[in-house]
């Protein structure tokens, strides 16, 4: 009967999939349509041909046909930019032989599908086409489900095409004006129609910028300039030495101008620093090469949820306010925390006044001017609207930011040996000052309100590093400090909302530690500093369905709510909660503990009315009632239970739990059903009963080989007892086994195995141990002992070729057999199922799956998600 839990546990941990599937079964039915069919879109392959007049041409990015849509797919999916793309543009005309006096080959961009080159003076370029970015690809869930070879051809593949021309195709030339304006980085992109022409380069004939309209754009010689480093250098040299720091000014305008833009694209590769002195400091600017992810345009009534589906929400339509800072920001805040940590409000109120200032009305209306006339339409007019509004909205804007960035502030050391001073002598702020502890230098000084504070993690990094605590033992802002591995000494005269972390090597020294509490693990998830690392929440949303022939149709929901915050194994807790109409509401909540290899779990069910098991008498020979409607062996249960357990890891692929549960049955007398024949209806079956239940189970989850990719096994012993009446308790075993081998690439034996001893007679019917085949009902036979197995031989078919999208399928075929034992009959009888099924796997990521198992009752269909039994 418990078997719809691990199909309902399996479903929630694929939400996402199972959402995007509906979205885009729904996209391939608007993709149907006729008027789509003659007008795909592709991957611009087939441009429109370049009007030529002496050296400047006419052409589009896209071909005319395919910004035409039907309504209906306007209204579900958006016309996002379409018509800027399909719109001819008077541009230059050259090829790369005699552009700029002959351009060379120095790398590839990938991530703009273009070129990195260079001329004979020594001036590098970036080489990208308008069309198309590889930004949209990135997601975990594209990663995972997008083959470019896959979906060649289909109406899928058109649809994805399309998504890209949510991207403003020219806007990156006002938003680099805008930049040189206010003394940011710029490249002074210029566009270009690159002529196809025979060449000897390979990399530039494997490319996408020939025959195709390009931007062209300067940029440094990142390969080769020693004074200009990446971001994941740049963090490595800030915990060197206080004496390396971040322009504050040029990144916070850089940030407060990304948000004016509307720019999301904002992860570590987009940015690049060069190093420059300034008296005793070695300052960092920001270099920025990509402003293409501006001014969105997010239309229609399904663009936004499939972007939320595919981990991309935080891509949003360009309005004249940002809806939710911290979610637009959601590349680039992580390394906001790291590199603006000694910033005040003022100074980013100071950077939103600098913008405000010098990009007036009329700098606007000059930057975009510079588009080409072409395109100088109503659309364009809307973005300067929004755009000014937004400015004139900056000093908001940059508070509330702020205030998200002094959430959690994330403070560290260097690598040599520093002195931290925590000042709490108010009861609702913290100044935080760190020193050189070898030349008393103050190099960081912040103070934190409650206000805007919730938690502070304070890292020493390496080094030999002294703590002192000064102030108010009841001040409220709970601080973590994480030392290191150092030789570090500690002096507190606060007790309050300090945590100290520590390693086994150091407990003897912490141990002398008072006013403080201290954690000792070796755990070093947690001790090592990982810019990326904040706290943060999540909720997700979960609905599922399944249709088994003897249960119906199951459908709910799940709703998750998980935090993340210092301690992640590989979170800080969660909490699941979830509602099947048929079954009633479950809840699972887990707490790992700090060393990753222990947590507490807690699950909770409280049964619905509509809650039921199947009955058919105990023992092996039962009648399967195959002349009765279904609802004859159905037995209404009115269910209720509370399990905490500790789970600890014993090895990577070993864990032992130990459980604990207390349980209430209640089964409900219906007229007209079986048990009631079976049981006097004064019988006692009839009572409420209470349960309580310890048990110690072992688990293993290991890859054996290549041929046995999966070997998993579960041992449980527990003993559970009647509370009100004590004598009724009964000691019980349970074994699972399950093995995948792995016969040729494409053919696959599983078999999965398991077994119940119960000790003693005490013990009732749904407690039972029982045979659970493919073919019978469930809890067809239920007795003291069970023994089945259930055995598939898996044929991977290959793909379904179709013009949707891509199908994968395969064919399986299964025997089960199995029996119980009861002490007051004698049979050898072994009870068989056979039969089979197939799954379809859509769009390389969710597989459904669907089965028809016979038996000497009749039969069973099933269908879910996932490849289990």
């Amino acid at each position: 009967m418990y078997k719809k839990y691990l199909i309902v546990n399996n479903l929630s941990k694929h939400n996402k999939e199972y959402i995007a599937i509906l979205l885009f079964i729904f996209s391939i039915s608007q993709l149907f349509l006729p008027a789509i069919l003659s007008a795909q879109t592709g991957g611009a392959n087939n441009d429109t041909i370049p009007l030529y007049s002496g050296d400047t041409i006419r052409k589009s990015i896209y071909s005319q046909q395919k910004k035409n849509r039907n309504c209906v797919y306007d209204f579900v999916w958006g016309k996002h930019y379409r018509e800027l793309y399909t719109i001819p543009v008077s541009v230059g005309s050259s090829t790369l032989n005699s552009l700029f006096g002959t351009l060379e080959v120095t790398g590839q961009a990938p991530e703009f599908h273009g070129l990195y080159m260079v001329d004979k003076n020594g001036r590098n370029y970036l080489v990208k086409p308008l069309s198309g970015s590889s930004s949209f690809l990135q997601s975990e869930f594209f990663q995972e489900m997008y083959n470019k070879d896959d979906f060649k051809d289909t109406y899928l593949d058109s649809f994805i095409g399309d998504a890209y021309t949510i991207v403003n195709p020219y806007t990156f030339i006002a938003s680099d004006y805008m930049a040189k304006v206010l003394d940011l980085n710029s490249n002074n992109p210029r566009l270009y129609y690159i002529a196809r022409n025979a060449t000897s380069d390979t990399i530039v004939d494997g490319t996408e910028i020939q025959d195709k309209l390009v931007s062209i754009m300067n940029v440094p010689d990142l390969a080769t300039r020693k004074d200009i480093i990446s971001t994941g250098d740049l963090l490595k040299k800030l915990q060197d030495d206080k004496s390396h720091v971040v322009d504050q000014d040029l990144y916070i305008r850089e940030r407060l101008f990304d948000m004016l833009i509307g720019d999301w694209n904002k992860t570590p590769e987009n940015w690049n620093w060069q190093r420059s002195v300034a008296d005793d400091k070695i300052v960092y600017k920001p270099i920025v090469i990509d402003r293409s992810h501006a001014f969105m345009k997010v239309d229609g009534l399904l663009t936004g949820q499939m972007l939320s589906v595919l981990s991309l929400g935080f891509i949003s339509d360009y309005k004249d306010h940002i809806s939710n800072l911290k979610k637009f920001n959601k590349l680039g805040f992580t390394l906001d925390v790291a590199l603006t940590a000694q910033s005040e409000q003022k100074d980013w109120l100071r950077q939103s006044q600098y913008l405000k200032n010098l990009l007036t009305d009329s700098v606007v209306d000059y930057a975009f001017a510079r588009l080409p006339k072409e395109i100088q339409c109503e659309e364009i007019n809307k973005i300067k609207q929004k755009l000014k509004k937004r400015r004139d909205k900056l000093d908001e804007i940059a508070m509330e930011y702020y205030k998200e960035l002094q959430f959690n502030p994330v403070i560290t050391g260097t690598n040599n040996n520093d002195k931290f001073i925590i000042d709490k002598f108010h009861r609702d702020s913290i100044q935080v000052d760190i020193y050189n502890r070898n030349t008393d230098k103050l190099v960081f000084r912040h103070r934190y309100t409650k206000r805007n504070s919730r938690e502070i993690w304070l890292y020493g990094l390496n080094g030999d590093d002294s703590f002192e605590v000064k102030g108010n033992k009841r001040n409220k802002i709970p601080l973590y400090v994480l030392g290191g591995k150092g030789d570090n000494r500690y002096s507190m005269q606060s007790e309050s909302k300090i945590k100290i972390l520590g390693y086994n090597s150091q407990k003897q020294g912490l141990d002398s530690v008072k006013d403080a509490k201290v954690i000792i693990t070796d755990n070093d998830k947690i001790h090592d500093y990982d810019y990326e690392k904040t706290r943060y929440n999540s909720v997700s949303f979960s609905p599922w369905g399944v249709y088994d022939s003897d249960w119906g149709l199951s459908l709910g929901s799940f709703v998750t709510y998980t935090r993340y915050g210092l301690k992640r194994s590989p979170f800080s807790y969660q909490h699941r909660i979830g509602y099947n109409y048929l079954k009633g509401f479950m809840y699972k909540g887990i707490f790992p503990m700090y060393d990753d290899r222990k947590s507490i779990y807690l699950d909770a069910f409280v049964g619905s009315p509509t809650n039921f098991s199947n009955f058919f008498g105990f023992g092996n020979n039962t009648d399967g009632f195959k002349d009765e409607k279904k609802v004859y062996n159905r037995v209404k249960v009115g269910q209720y239970s509370l399990s905490p357990s500790f789970h600890y890891t014993l090895a990577k692929d070993h864990q032992l739990i130990l459980s604990t549960a207390f349980e209430i049955f209640k089964v409900k007398e219906v007229d007209g059903r079986y048990i009631n024949e079976y049981y006097n209806n004064d019988y006692s079956i009839f009572d409420t009963r209470y349960f309580a239940d310890l048990s110690v189970s072992y688990e293993l989850d290991k890859k054996i080989s290549n041929i046995v990719p999966t070997f998993t096994g579960s041992f449980t012993a527990g003993w559970k007892m009647n509370i009100l009446h004590p004598e009724r308790n009964f000691p019980y075993t349970e074994l699972d086994l399950a093995l995948n081998v792995k016969l040729t690439d494409r053919i696959t034996w599983a078999t999965n195995l398991k077994g119940k001893v119960i000790f003693n007679d005490k013990y009732e019917f749904y407690q039972s141990a029982s045979t659970e085949l493919r073919g019978y009902r469930d809890s067809r036979f239920i007795g003291r002992q069970s023994y089945y197995q259930y055995s598939d031989l898996r044929i991977d078919m290959g793909k379904i070729k179709n013009p949707f999208t891509p199908l994968k399928y395969g064919l399986f075929a299964g025997f089960d057999f199995g029996r119980v034992w009861y002490p007051h009959e004698s049979s050898k009888k072994w009870h068989a199922s056979y039969g089979g099924g197939a799954w379809v796997t859509i769009i390389n990521k969710i597989t459904t799956k669907y089965s028809w198992f016979g038996s000497g009752d009749d039969f069973r269909f099933m269908f879910g998600l996932g490849m289990g039994f």
